[in-house]
């Protein structure tokens, strides 16, 4: 674990980097794993806990992707651990794969998994915890289906961002889905805004506030370091 957190992580004068219209910038609340458990009660189907579920059908696509895809010897981090499909499809293949999940039961089956060199951590990945738990540049690939589906905030989000710039290799990159992106929790409790349901245009400005390019293939999105730009 990486003890330090990063200077840009410090409490600071929040200046957004980015304009989508959002009207939440700063929720006044530091993000734990239980930011959105209240909300379990409200929602019919799965909000949180995806450990006995089939792949959604946005994380089903990702995972035809890197079946055909060469991770051999890389590092993988997977954003939302689900029922750990990301790690028993690469297990043997990838160097390594890291999870995190805000759901108990997620993190209690892909740890009894025995999986060899994967690793699942319970951390939201808007809180500090998680901007300090990864070696800077520790990662080729890192995939989120839901990139800003359960953001609380814009100072939050763009906490996010900046951990996952952080996070990536010179060469690596962060995978999503038009699906994901299409979807905001909506049940009554901490609903998120529906200006963090992403289209193309919306997810451009975002990465490009961090050096991202954005190349859409399909449904599949790939966001990569723009040529010549620095780890914010």
């Amino acid at each position: 674990m990486n003890e330090s957190i990063p200077q840009s992580h410090a409490a600071t004068t929040f200046r957004p980097r980015f304009d989508i219209g959002a009207q939440r910038i700063d929720c006044g609340r530091e993000p734990d794993v239980a930011t959105h458990h209240a909300a379990d009660q409200f929602a019919s189907w799965p909000l949180l806990d995806y450990s006995d579920c089939d792949p959604t059908e946005d994380q089903a696509a990702i995972n035809r992707w890197l079946t055909g895809a060469d991770l051999g010897g890389r590092d993988v981090l997977h954003v939302g651990t689900g029922n750990s499909s990301v790690a028993r499809l690469l297990a043997g293949k990838a160097r390594r794969v890291e999870s995190v999940t805000v759901a108990h039961n997620e993190w209690q089956h892909g740890s009894r998994l025995g999986l060899p060199d994967y690793g699942v951590h319970l951390l939201n990945k808007h809180s500090l915890a998680f901007a300090g738990r990864f070696e800077p540049a520790a990662f080729d690939c890192i995939l989120d289906n839901n990139l800003a589906s359960f953001a609380c905030c814009q100072r939050h989000l763009e906490r996010y961002f900046e951990t996952l710039v952080r996070l990536l290799r010179p060469d690596g990159f962060v995978l999503t889905h038009w699906l994901g992106m299409q979807w905001t929790l909506d049940v009554g409790v901490d609903d998120v805004e529906p200006v963090w349901r992403l289209d193309a245009g919306k997810l451009r400005a975002i990465a490009s506030a961090y050096g991202l390019s954005v190349d859409r293939q399909d449904e599949l999105f790939f966001l990569r370091r723009t040529r010549g730009a620095e780890r914010t």
